[in-house]
């Protein structure tokens, strides 16, 4: 591979499975990059991106999840492969529609084929904290760059899924459930991450499903273990637990997980209204793109 290649140089591939919005933003990518391929309905998060690996004619390529929007200016950018491992996974940030954080969550991702190949993360892991997902066990730059917006509320049942698997994530050390007595050892990062997602989003549709189940997501993992940690991977698994809770009072729902979090772990956890929510992303630091490369720490 050369050491520089044109972002616009490179296979984008969809990747959707069940998204409701994944055919308004398939359209929407075909119409900023013509060449995109898609890969749909591939069950299990290691077997999709391995389709998509399949797919991809260039050795490296871009991996586009079903909710995520890109930004164009993404295509005009040059990778160096003389400033990052051109054989580690490239994670991109972005910007979440309900929340407002700009992280690695949802992002563009660069693959190498054979990396992605060779993977054996989620339903094919081999080790506990593959389960999960691809950052413990493979090779990562987490890229500073934001070059797309993650809209994860289509419906409640997306919200609330999203915000589900986030608690558990944000709520782990490598894979493992941070016990509750050592809740105050998690990384600063993830604890800001934590509590934005339980309690921002108010003002949005279905945003309170979101905060819901970032709160639940926690909840169950560091203060009422149910064992169910790795159904996260299974989206499947995920709409059936959707399908069995009960938000008839959504803020009284809220008010109960958010007052066990704070009473138990200690979490800053607020009770924010719209206004609340609208301010919050006002007054936000607007993130600032650098280098299409430079490391997100």
């Amino acid at each position: 591979m050369a050491d520089r290649i044109r972002v616009s140089d490179l296979d984008f591939v969809y990747i959707s499975y069940a998204e409701p919005n994944r055919e308004e933003n398939w359209a929407d990518l075909k119409n900023k990059v013509p060449w995109a391929k898609r890969v749909d309905g591939v069950k299990g998060f290691d077997s999709a991106h391995k389709a998509a690996a399949e797919t991809a004619e260039t050795d490296f390529f871009i991996s586009v999840d079903g909710d995520n929007i890109i930004d164009e200016s993404f295509l005009l950018q040059t990778l160096d492969w003389t400033k990052t491992n051109e054989k580690a996974v490239h994670r991109w940030r972005a910007r979440n529609n309900v929340n407002g954080l700009v992280y690695g969550n949802g992002g563009l991702v660069g693959w190498n084929k054979e990396t992605c190949l060779n993977m054996k993360t989620h339903e094919n892991a081999e080790t506990e904290e593959n389960r999960m997902d691809f950052c413990w066990g493979m090779p990562h730059e987490n890229l500073h760059n934001c070059y797309s917006t993650t809209v994860i509320n289509a419906t409640s049942q997306q919200a609330f899924i999203a915000g589900y698997r986030e608690g558990v994530k944000m709520s782990t050390e490598k894979g493992k459930p941070i016990p509750a007595g050592d809740f105050k050892s998690i990384w600063k990062n993830n604890l800001q991450i934590l509590s934005t997602w339980c309690s921002i989003g108010a003002d949005v549709d279905h945003g309170k499903y979101a905060m819901l189940g970032a709160r639940m997501g926690c909840f169950y993992t560091v203060i009422e273990d149910n064992n169910d940690l790795f159904k996260i991977s299974d989206l499947d698994e995920m709409k059936s637990y959707y399908e069995s809770i009960t938000t008839e009072s959504m803020d009284e729902e809220l008010q109960m997980f958010g007052n066990s979090l704070r009473q138990q772990i200690d979490i800053p956890i607020a009770e924010m209204d719209e206004a609340d929510s609208r301010f919050y992303r006002f007054v936000m630091p607007q993130h600032r793109n650098r280098g299409v490369q430079d490391r997100e720490y």
